[in-house]
């Protein structure tokens, strides 16, 4: 006698409940029920602006799909019921949010389905537009002109499918098993590594605190195995998702900031903006996540004091439809033992008969904190001191008369590091009589 195997079936009521399947032995009852994948025709659903069943507003470029039956709806925002859809060499999972096509009661992916005679896997609608089931109409009486069995919304369609008219495509149905096409758990070398002074808060741990208007989605990679997304908006008005890692930092200094981007799933965002706090103040800083994939990506360093650090990122990015990813954040320590280092960039004469002087640095961790700009006159002046302790870039130096005039720079970090002054100049430049 053979073992039956059970798989999980949701009821329209959201409850699950088993129903046997012959053929399979001891082992494979102990192991989770793969999901169903059948192939369907979809369509782009569109109607930007409408409401879905569940309530949703339409978006434009939304990500969610549209099945002919009630008992597979999602709540407003909610993913209890999602798909995946393949399409060539693209997959996305998706939230139900929308009954349709052309039935309200086809279940056609349940093995009792509500069209009983119709194998189980074939859309009613399919059936009466390939074979002239129920008449060719659909459960309204309307002539069914598509044999589709799923709509798909505009940016899942476009952006995630790369879809660009009605075909064929897979439907996993992952309300009723595991996911086939699920990522493996991370490797080894994806789990946080233990750095001595180093303060690493991961999503979902101690130090992470999220608000979602709408769930956020999962994948299997990332720190700890695993990572946190949602897609992003321009439109800040339509922001559903934001998070807050706050560290437990081991004492006052500077540390640079670095954000973890898994290397897996939907294409990221290519301005994903974070919000550094740092000894009371804030920075804004922008990351192309697309490009970082795979990486511990720096956002900069800054002094953090006696006050809290903290670094937020919401779904609000520079483009629409592109996955935002929520991983791990630490804080590596850094020390600032050299000097910064600056240079005249450039000095030209003006129309007035003023010379515009521009200069600039870079500081491996404190950053600058002010310039000394010292002046000469060529062949054989002196150099003497005309910008002392300057916050900015450029200022105008009127000469004293015709002659050939010399600029160098001198900068300062904010932990007292001085560059030495160099022998030649940086730049010089002819005022003619």
């Amino acid at each position: 006698m053979e073992i039956a195997r059970r798989i999980l079936v949701a009821s329209s009521f959201g409850l699950l409940l088993t129903v046997a399947l012959p053929g399979a032995g001891a082992r494979a009852a102990e192991q989770p029920a793969v999901a169903p994948t059948f192939t369907v025709f979809a369509t782009r659903e569109g109607l930007v602006g409408h409401r879905t069943a569940n309530g949703h507003r339409i978006g434009s470029r939304d990500h969610f799909v549209a099945l002919p039956s009630f008992s597979a709806l999602s709540s407003a925002g909610g993913h209890e019921f999602q798909v995946r859809v393949t399409y060539r060499n693209h997959s996305a999972v998706l939230p139900v949010w929308d009954v349709g096509p052309w039935n309200i009661k086809d279940d056609y992916w349940s093995p009792n389905r509500h069209y009983a005679d119709l194998p189980v896997g074939k859309p009613m609608a399919q059936a009466a537009y390939q074979d002239g089931y129920n008449g060719g109409r659909d459960n309204f009486g309307r002539r069914i002109r598509m044999p589709n069995g799923i709509d798909i919304a505009d940016g899942a369609f476009w952006d995630d499918l790369k879809m660009t008219q009605a075909d064929w495509v897979q439907v996993t149905f992952l309300w009723l098993g595991a996911d086939p096409a699920a990522p493996p758990p991370a490797p080894a070398a994806e789990q946080p590594p233990a750095e001595p002074g180093v303060a690493l808060v991961d999503d979902g741990g101690p130090g992470h605190s999220a608000v979602a208007k709408v769930s956020w989605y999962s994948e299997q990679c990332g720190q700890g195995g695993r990572h946190t997304w949602t897609y992003g908006t321009r439109d800040s008005s339509r922001s559903e998702n934001r998070a807050r890692w706050s560290p437990a930092l081991p004492g006052p200094g500077f540390y640079e900031v670095l954000v973890y981007i898994p290397a897996c799933g939907q294409p990221a965002t290519r301005s994903a903006h974070y919000r550094i706090t740092h000894d009371g103040a804030a920075a804004e800083a922008m990351l192309d996540q697309n490009a970082a994939a795979g990486t511990w990506a720096s956002l900069g360093i800054y002094h953090m004091g006696g006050q809290p650090a903290a670094v937020e990122l919401s779904d609000v990015t520079g483009d629409d439809g592109r996955a935002v990813r929520f991983d791990a954040i630490k804080w590596q320590p850094r020390q600032d033992t050299a000097p910064p280092d600056a240079r005249v960039t450039g000095a030209g004469p003006r129309s007035d008969g003023a010379i515009l002087v521009r200069w600039s640095g870079t500081d491996d961790v404190s950053g600058i904190a002010s310039y000394d700009i010292q002046i000469r006159q060529l062949p054989a002046g002196g150099w003497s001191d005309w910008q002392i302790a300057a916050v900015v870039a450029e200022a105008a130096f009127v000469p004293p008369g015709p002659g050939v005039y010399a600029f160098r720079a001198r900068p300062s970090d904010w932990v007292g590091h001085v560059q030495p002054w160099r022998e030649q100049d940086d730049v010089k430049v002819e005022i003619k009589g």
